[in-house]
């Protein structure tokens, strides 16, 4: 089966979102990040609260999809805004996750888009459609990077990859049994340290369009 989607996971530091952003240019695909998906979750009045009356999902899932619609990409920086999932009560909301997930398939559903962020390589996992890719890199370079895009030290910049990765493996394991940075989980995995934005996200559109 063609490539239809890239679900991509990145380590906080990792240029993920600019590497995202520009391998949905290279294969002119839509671009969905976490931010976008939020967004347009609050945008749509999306609560656990609301999204546990079950009889409401289906519109609520309207909604959401016309707020997508409506501001399909975001201008994304080289870092990543560190969101703490394991203590966020919404992120952690049964409900809400796996409200988020159905919204993450309807859009692979659809095609010809780049996904990023709110496990989207697990939750797509076993689409043959779905190219999963992980950015990494060395926990220097990543914290030399995000010094750089915050303005700040670089032991502060240290501190908060650390705390990211660990954070997000907590949440992956405890809520989809997974270990995060498992390259298992990927079809590809692209070092950071050695490549630019725009050669990883060139790997990234010639490994989609090979398929």
């Amino acid at each position: 089966m063609n490539i239809r989607i890239v679900a991509i996971a990145r380590p906080v530091g990792t240029a993920g979102e600019e590497i995202a952003q520009l391998t949905a240019d290279k294969l002119g695909f839509r671009f969905y990040d976490y931010q976008v998906v939020q967004t347009a979750a609050q945008e749509a009045g999306v609560s656990p609260e609301t999204v546990s009356e079950a009889e409401h999902t289906p519109s609520l899932l309207t909604r959401i999809l016309e707020a997508l619609a409506r501001n399909p990409s975001m201008p994304v920086a080289a870092w990543a805004d560190p969101v703490p999932l394991a203590t966020n009560p919404l992120l952690t909301s049964t409900e809400y996750r796996r409200f988020i997930e159905d919204v993450i398939r309807d859009l692979a559903d659809q095609g010809e888009a780049v996904l990023m962020g709110h496990g989207a390589p697990m939750v797509l996992q076993g689409r043959s459609d779905t190219l999963k890719v992980l950015t990494t890199g060395s926990t220097e370079q990543r914290a030399q990077r995000i010094a750089g895009g915050m303005n700040i030290d670089v032991d502060s910049a240290r501190k908060t990859v650390e705390k990211t990765d660990a954070e997000r493996q907590d949440y992956f394991r405890r809520f989809y049994n997974r270990a995060w940075l498992a390259t298992e989980n990927y079809d590809l995995c692209l070092n950071t340290d050695r490549l630019t934005p725009d050669q990883a996200a060139t790997i990234i559109a010639q490994t989609a369009q090979m398929h």
